[in-house]
């Protein structure tokens, strides 16, 4: 029979939480607990890859190519991830305290620079880096929670799926 923890969440919400996991000595209710709490950081880090990294509208057409959309961004998404894990452990703070905007954007600024550098002068840009990607910590906000609805509001027009000049001869386009 499966487990049953309560736990208190938001707001004195009641949450309760079923598991197979039936050894309390090898999995403690408050390790269960907390590793449920720690599910926010799924929904958080879909959000930054749909919305920083621009992907909540794919721009490709064929399936190979939003493939490939999709492999470039994670590729991205990873190098911002382990540009932050560094940052981290320079200045001894989490990665999930520091800010993935923050750390995309400075990454953008300083490519240039990096790219043109070389040997103490590299390192020390390399730093400089970390310590502006350092100095934006985000706030613990323990239970966060988000109401799930639409934003984007749709348009009354038709969606254009041909080139305009196609578009002008075809009735679908025509208003009528």
């Amino acid at each position: 029979m499966p487990a049953e923890l309560v736990i208190r969440a938001v707001k004195n919400k009641r949450r309760t939480i079923i598991t197979t996991l039936l050894d309390a000595d090898e999995y403690p209710r408050t390790e269960i607990i907390a590793l449920y709490l720690k599910r926010w950081h799924v929904e958080i880090d879909f959000d930054v890859i749909k919305t920083t990294m621009k992907m909540d509208m794919l721009r490709c057409k064929s399936p190979e190519m939003v493939r490939k959309e999709i492999s470039i961004n994670f590729l991205v998404y990873n190098l911002v991830r382990a540009l932050m894990g560094k940052t981290a452990k320079h200045i001894d703070k989490t990665p999930r305290e520091l800010s993935f905007k923050t750390a995309q954007e400075t990454l953008v600024s300083f490519l240039q620079t990096l790219l043109g550098a070389s040997g103490d002068w590299l390192e020390q840009k390399i730093v400089n880096m970390l310590d502006i990607i350092g100095q934006h910590i985000v706030g613990n906000r323990p239970g966060r929670s988000e109401p799930r609805a639409v934003k984007k509001r749709p348009k009354p027009h038709k969606r254009l799926q041909h080139s305009r000049s196609q578009a002008s001869r075809l009735k679908k386009y025509q208003g009528r």
